[in-house]
């Protein structure tokens, strides 16, 4: 008996490590959301169709990881033409590259409920390091809630061919502002 209760004691935290939260994102309380100064004015959009894998807890950053895919064709602006537009080629080339995807798994905690992650954001077949910056607005046992901002560089991506290139007309600087409401998988 003494060396089940020695086995059960040495093995149990070891399983209890492996046991990283698995969360699966609430689609009507998360949202990504893009925002780029055209002509000195702040213009938006969102894209509404996001799938991601997170793994996630804060006391085993190690393991934690995070899979997020945008379907590029599901994107909204304030005038419909604009988010047409969007999809174009000398923009995000839908018709080529229908996907961009963020997959990060060098997570660090920058203090009180700070964090970022920084991974591979692939964009119009280019694939470069990005940081997301956040705060752990909400983490609980059943529902967690993240608020970020990534801040990335358009022309990097090739997004904005053309005349859209200038940046007189369309800004570099392109920040994506994040909320994930999720709840943790059985």
């Amino acid at each position: 008996m003494k060396y089940i209760l020695l086995y059960l004691l040495l093995i149990c935290p070891v399983y209890a490590g492996e046991d990283t939260a698995t969360w699966q994102v609430r689609d009507t309380h998360s949202f990504i959301k893009l925002s780029v100064a055209i002509e000195g004015s702040p213009a938006e959009g969102e894209f509404t169709g996001f799938s991601a894998d997170i793994e996630f807890d804060p006391e085993t950053l190690d393991q934690a990881r995070v899979d997020v895919r945008i379907d590029l064709n599901h994107i909204e602006a304030f005038y419909d033409d604009v988010a047409d537009g969007l999809k174009k080629e000398a923009w995000f080339n839908v018709a080529q590259y229908p996907t961009a995807r963020f997959a990060g798994a060098d997570f660090i905690h920058l203090g009180d409920n700070q964090y970022q992650v920084t991974g591979n954001l692939s964009l119009k077949g280019i694939t470069r390091p990005e940081t997301l910056y956040f705060t752990l607005a909400r983490y609980g046992p059943h529902r967690a809630v993240i608020k970020g901002r990534m801040t990335i560089n358009r022309l990097d991506y090739g997004v904005g061919q053309g005349p859209w290139r200038s940046l007189s007309t369309v800004a570099g600087q392109v920040f994506l502002d994040v909320v994930i409401d999720a709840t943790r998988k059985p």
